[in-house]
């Protein structure tokens, strides 16, 4: 079963922030600059967090995985354009 998670990420090297960047869209939706909504079940995320680990310095960047239960979703408040990513298939490449 997937499960919303919000990934959110701060890489200092501008070459390492467009791999990170780039692998994410194979796995979720940008909403902001450093911020992606992705639909993700275990084995997805257990893939995306040994693939950005890779690329990233762990001395310098970091990575955040935020998981969310249903109750929270309906929370969710969005000021100005958009809306809360829904479940949609990715091929992860």
């Amino acid at each position: 079963m997937n499960r919303f998670t919000m990934v959110c990420f701060d890489v200092s090297d501008e070459h390492r922030l467009r791999r990170v960047a780039n692998e994410l869209e194979n796995f979720g939706q940008r909403v902001q600059r450093s911020v992606f909504e992705c639909w993700l079940d275990d084995k997805q995320l257990f893939e995306l967090k040994c693939r950005l680990a890779k690329m990233i310095d762990p001395g310098e960047d970091h990575v955040r995985y935020y998981p969310f239960c249903s109750g929270d979703l309906r929370g969710i408040l969005i000021d100005g354009p958009g809306s809360v990513t829904t479940d949609i298939g990715y091929t992860i490449t």
